[in-house]
């Protein structure tokens, strides 16, 4: 089987990202408006309120920005027996979390799973939960938690030693 299969995957929010979004979008204004109040204050000339508003406008634009990476997705990329796993944020920017060659798996679970003294890559979405364990040169023992979709499921199998 060659080809090339990717999936999309959403991140579901959490009650925690929605708190970190608040908390970083109002201390960022909170530190804009502290800054604007402070320059006003001291020195009493229009360059100061200019740079104050520069000041304004970047710090919440700053806040707007951190807050936006909390919006992560997964894409997983199956392509001739090797794996590869990115973290998208904010549809923006892309991080490399893993890649690896399906034919080196060691382990496959239909189930969630956390061998002892692995380390854990947890990249699911909403849907059921697989985890492929495997060695990585810089992380030693892994395992790699996913919610792949029926085609991209199809398209990671042939690849796994039978013994699996």
């Amino acid at each position: 089987m060659e080809g090339i299969r990717e999936q999309l995957v959403k991140r579901p929010k959490t009650t925690a990202d929605t708190v970190k979004k608040a908390l970083i979008m109002g201390g960022s204004v909170l530190i804009a408006v502290i800054l604007f109040i402070i320059l006003g204050n001291v020195v009493k000339s229009f360059f100061a309120y200019e740079i104050g508003i520069l000041a304004l406008i970047g710090l919440v634009w700053g806040g707007w920005y951190l807050a936006g990476r909390l919006n992560v997705e997964y894409e997983y990329t199956v392509a001739d027996g090797e794996m590869q796993i990115d973290k998208i944020f904010n549809k923006r920017s892309r991080k490399m979390l893993c890649g690896l060659n399906l034919r080196t798996a060691e382990a496959f679970y239909h189930s969630e799973k956390h061998p002892d003294g692995a380390t854990v890559i947890d990249v699911c979405g909403e849907g059921e939960r697989y985890t492929i364990e495997y060695n990585d040169p810089s992380f030693g023992k892994t395992a790699l938690i996913f919610t792949p979709d029926e085609r991209t499921l199809e398209a990671v199998k042939p690849y796994l030693p039978r013994a699996i």
